[in-house]
């Protein structure tokens, strides 16, 4: 089908409607922005920077991408050990009820000494969201010192995970000398806005063939009118959906409005005996014109299920990103709408997905 046709063959969506529900682990790493380990002076006075990517720079507005997966935030298992050592490679998948050790990497790349206050917050999984409104601080700020062209790493005691413990985490510095900038009127330009915040998506999907494990994922609109948005999921290295099956629940309310919009997406196939469910076919599948509330968040579901096939030495890797949230500008009529603008991308989760045999 075409990228941005209406999909054929839908059902008319009816007042009740399948939605998925279970309780999964998993974390959704946020991270904040620096320069690490390049002793690089580039600053007059203390300016910290936490990396977006691994080439981040520290400049504002970041132009890196995608912002949303910041190696400079880590997730470690809790381990009796005091101090607590930094584990070399992250862990995405949390148990609810567990404790973990979450690193930030903070640079100064000023010339001065940078002393403030680091936090650390948390949000369901997703894509767009609403500054502060959308997140909830894990512990309490720490008071840090960065030495002049210097990186830190510093740790925050995540305790009880709650349910279903899947987050996205975010870093934020605040000092004196180098403020936390006002949130700009566009929502979706905060974290790139800014190299003392930085957001890190990524979640680690691991179960055994024929036993699905499922994601929450939100989509969200940040402005004052109602607006529309897509979503787009591509495989990121070898495709799971050759050896498994990817499905997206809409849920009745989501599903009912998208149809209502003109329900266009590509790549998709609606699943049987279900209004609301719908199956990733295609390396990079779509749906768009997803229409939201002012200031509305709403939380849809992911269903992986490995097949026979799935290799259990093979990552499989797959994106999924919301665009840019739009006003409205037609509802469809008599004459059905134009095809869907172009979107780009304000945020998404990286899924890394592995079979235990």
């Amino acid at each position: 089908m075409s990228m941005l046709s209406r999909v054929p063959g839908l059902r008319r969506p009816t007042a009740t409607g399948l939605v998925a529900s279970v309780v999964a682990v998993l974390l959704m790493v946020t991270g904040a922005a620096a320069v690490a380990g390049t002793g690089a002076v580039t600053a007059d006075g203390p300016e910290v920077v936490i990396r977006d990517t691994s080439s981040d720079t520290g400049a504002e507005p970041s132009t890196v991408s995608p912002w949303w997966v910041s190696p400079a935030i880590r997730v470690c298992e809790w381990t009796p050990v005091d101090p607590p050592v930094k584990c070399a490679v992250s862990t995405d998948q949390l148990a609810i009820g567990g404790s973990y050790y979450v690193w930030v990497e903070v640079g100064n790349i000023g010339n001065a000494e940078a002393q403030g206050e680091l936090s650390l917050r948390r949000t369901t999984p997703g894509g767009s969201t609403y500054w502060d409104a959308d997140w909830n601080p894990v512990g309490l700020p720490v008071s840090v010192t960065v030495p002049a062209g210097a990186t830190k790493d510093v740790w925050f005691k995540f305790d009880n995970v709650p349910a279903v413990g899947h987050f996205c985490l975010a870093a934020l510095w605040d000092s004196d000398d180098d403020a936390l900038k006002p949130y700009p009127a566009d929502q979706d330009k905060v974290v790139t806005a800014d190299n003392n915040i930085a957001q890190r998506n990524v979640n680690a999907v691991a179960f055994k063939p024929n036993e699905p494990a499922f994601r929450p994922f939100a989509i969200a609109n940040n402005l004052s009118v109602p607006t529309r948005t897509s979503l787009t999921f591509t495989s990121i290295g070898a495709p799971f959906h050759q050896v498994g099956e990817i499905i997206v629940d809409l849920g009745p309310v989501m599903y009912q409005r998208w149809w209502q919009a003109g329900a266009f997406g590509s790549g998709i196939q609606q699943v049987s005996g279900s209004a609301t469910q719908f199956r990733l076919i295609s390396p990079q599948s779509k749906i768009e014109e997803l229409p939201l509330q002012p200031f509305e968040r709403i939380t849809l579901w992911l269903r992986f299920t490995a097949g026979g096939g799935a290799s259990s030495g093979v990552t499989y890797g797959l994106a999924v990103d919301q665009g840019k949230a739009t006003p409205v500008t037609c509802n469809p009529g008599p004459a059905p709408c134009p095809p869907p603008p172009p979107r780009p991308p304000v945020g998404g989760v990286h899924y890394a997905i592995k079979v235990i045999r």
